[in-house]
């Protein structure tokens, strides 16, 4: 029979090993989250490729603006990158960095925000550099696949 203090010991060995078990586990997610954003920026100027990556229920905020309709909001994106390209005299070139992420996993939900800093290359101009944002993403994980369901974009704002 197992007295008292046996029973603690055998209690908290068990927690620890739990604790043990499920860290990996998390960790993996983490780095699988963080290896989605990357690929998420590389694709920035392929909106068709991006878009296997968001969900169709995903909500965007922007500025003053949200978008419900995922679908819509592709459709706009395209077409405004289309225009612009055309203004530009050919594909503008659009690469994309992430600083300072921050990833909370919890369970097949996470959650990550990060700056993100854009260089733009049109073809017949000079390299344009806009400000900094803040974007916040709420991702969640389907039959094993992260996908987007909600963006918040933010303009950095100095301090005064």
């Amino acid at each position: 029979m197992i007295d008292s203090a046996e029973k603690k010991t055998l209690s908290l060995l068990t927690a620890i090993g739990l604790c043990i078990l499920a860290s990996p586990v998390l960790a993996d997610d983490v780095d699988d989250v963080m290896a989605f954003l990357e690929r998420y920026a590389e694709l920035e100027g392929d909106l068709e490729a991006q878009a296997s990556m968001i969900r169709d229920d995903r909500v965007m905020i922007a500025g003053s603006a949200r978008q419900t309709d995922q679908e819509d909001n592709m459709a706009i994106q395209i077409a405004q990158r289309d225009a612009n390209d055309a203004a530009a005299g050919g594909p503008v070139k659009l690469v994309m960095r992430i600083e300072s992420p921050e990833v909370r996993v919890y369970g097949d939900t996470a959650v990550a925000s990060f700056m993100r800093l854009t260089n733009v290359f049109p073809p017949n101009a000079g390299p344009i550099t806009p400000g900094p944002l803040w974007i916040s993403l709420v991702l969640v994980k389907e039959r094993g696949n992260w996908g987007i369901a909600h963006t918040h974009i933010s303009p950095v704002v100095p301090p005064n």
